[in-house]
């Protein structure tokens, strides 16, 4: 396991040798630049649906920063330490394998670029149960494909939070702020953390709070009485992502695509406490994974369980 330190704004590598870091049409109302209101109508289109029989649990889904035609996809715990690489259209691109990380209980994906270098961010941060000790974060560059099969891990972050366990799904990386932000699945209402995206020691982190997500969708009383387990898990988040221009964060539940704008000026924690646009409901049986594409137009989403239908949610032409 290897571990980097320090933070500086003129890193440009994170390997061992550094030491610096059809459709529906969907209407709504998103935050402009300068905090105005402003139109946009998202189209969601279903491109295909992911070929490659191994990919069973897709848990988490990363754009490819070299290609824009390519997603990075992983499967939920117990797998292999696989990510398979898929066209837009859910078509295999063939598997890599990676060195130096178990998947306990991988959940979800991004993808950044560093000092003009692309990275995958791999977040082992399932917990059920909430009772783990540990949880990981695996920093992998980004392999070339094809032509890759094996890629090493870069740096490992490994971290607890600050008031105990908590179960999680969701993950970004908020690169203007440096650091990683995470939403928690079965608090009520979801909880956001975060951690330095370069920590000055290799010593465990700690999650820090943020803030409570109480803008969510909460589910109905009546379903929360009639399954009192998975009453309540409908509007769960299972996964995130901020545009790569750093101005919007989609998340995923098992219900809907939900989508935060942030105004000019305005840090994530206010803008997490404005409601969210419901940008389209969906009938996927387990839905978890969903990323920005690299251009952030479009936003991808798939289901854990197969068959898994790739969608895609962007503006309608000439309306935004």
């Amino acid at each position: 396991m290897l571990f980097l330190y320090g933070c500086s704004t003129h890193s440009d590598d994170l390997s061992a040798a550094s030491l610096s870091p059809s459709g529906s049409e969907v209407k709504g109302v998103a935050a402009g630049e300068a905090g105005v209101n402003v139109p946009f109508h998202y189209l969601s289109r279903r491109l295909g649906e992911l070929q490659n029989p191994a990919l069973t649990e897709a848990s988490g889904m990363a754009a490819s920063r070299r290609e824009a035609d390519l997603l990075w996809i992983l499967n939920d715990g117990g797998n292999p330490p696989l990510l398979f690489a898929t066209a837009s259209d859910g078509s295999d691109r063939g598997v890599v394998r990676v060195d130096g990380a178990k998947n306990h209980d991988w959940e979800d994906m991004a993808s950044f670029v560093w000092g003009g270098r692309p990275y995958l961010l791999i977040a082992d941060i399932g917990d059920n149960r909430a009772k783990r000790a540990r949880c990981y974060l695996y920093f992998v560059p980004e392999p070339k494909m094809p032509g890759s099969s094996v890629a090493t891990v870069a740096r490992t972050i490994e971290f607890v939070y600050e008031d105990g366990p908590r179960d999680a799904e969701s993950l970004a990386v908020d690169l203007q702020g440096r650091r990683i932000l995470i939403l928690t699945k079965r608090d009520l209402p979801p909880v956001l953390y975060e951690l330095p995206l370069f920590p000055r020691s290799s010593s465990v982190q700690i999650a820090r709070r943020v803030t409570s997500i109480a803008a969510l969708p909460q589910p109905p009383l009546a379903e929360i009485f009639a399954n009192p387990v998975l009453g309540r898990l409908g509007d769960v988040p299972t996964a995130m992502d901020i545009s790569p221009d750093g101005t919007r964060v989609a998340v995923l539940t098992y219900r809907a695509v939900l989508l935060f704008v942030r105004s000019s000026g305005v840090g994530w924690e206010q803008s997490f406490s404005e409601p969210p646009v419901k940008l389209a409901a969906h009938q996927l049986s387990q839905g978890e994974a969903l990323a920005f594409g690299s251009q952030g137009e479009c936003i991808y989403y798939t289901s854990e369980q197969r068959p898994a239908p790739l969608w895609c949610l962007s503006p309608a032409q000439g309306k935004r």
